[in-house]
């Protein structure tokens, strides 16, 4: 074997142990750890590629339309580095799992955004001492960003200024507001 080919030999190894650390600490990575990673697994492809090969894999020559003519080629290195680079899966910030996200558009009642709220969290809900009047009262459009369906049903009361005090508990999967 020569030297080249140990050299690629090497960074190919570096590159399997990159995309097992990849598969195992994935979800402990901060954003810019993952990006770090994401970055070195592909130079260490294109590395790879480069030294293994090092010949042109790809050439592209086209004509357009208008007569412009277009050249596209590039090694092994440049083809692992680019296809690894536009594959690699994007980091997901992971939501924890009692997280609770609800869109409030334009129009919507208490009533129903209770019941939204409470079938997104694939409960049953009970309503006492509100009036009718105050169910259909309209609230304001927000973005719910809270912890748990009881935080997000607690949190209706600050897009109406008319709703009255009340609580909120969850008991097994059945979820009481009753008004204060």
């Amino acid at each position: 074997m020569t030297p080249i080919l140990w050299i690629g030999l090497s960074f190919l190894i570096v590159l399997v142990i990159f995309l097992i650390i990849t598969f195992f600490i994935k979800d402990s990575l901060t954003s810019a750890q993952y990006n770090t990673l994401r970055f070195l697994t592909t130079l260490c492809a294109g590395f790879a590629g480069g030294f293994l090969t090092g010949d042109a894999l790809f050439r592209l020559d086209t004509e357009m339309t208008d007569g412009v003519k277009i050249g596209v080629s590039g090694t092994a290195g440049c083809a692992l580095f680019f296809t690894i680079w536009f594959t690699y899966p994007k980091h997901a910030v992971a939501i924890p799992k009692n997280a609770f996200n609800l869109s409030i558009p334009d129009g919507w009642t208490f009533e129903m955004a209770i019941n939204r709220i409470v079938k997104a969290a694939q409960g049953v809900y009970e309503v006492k001492g509100f009036s009718k009047e105050q169910l259909v009262l309209v609230l304001n459009s927000a973005e719910l960003k809270t912890p748990s369906a009881v935080d997000a049903i607690k949190r209706l009361r600050y897009l109406c200024q008319d709703l009255p005090e009340y609580t909120v508990s969850l008991i097994d999967d059945i979820y009481k507001i009753e008004k204060v």
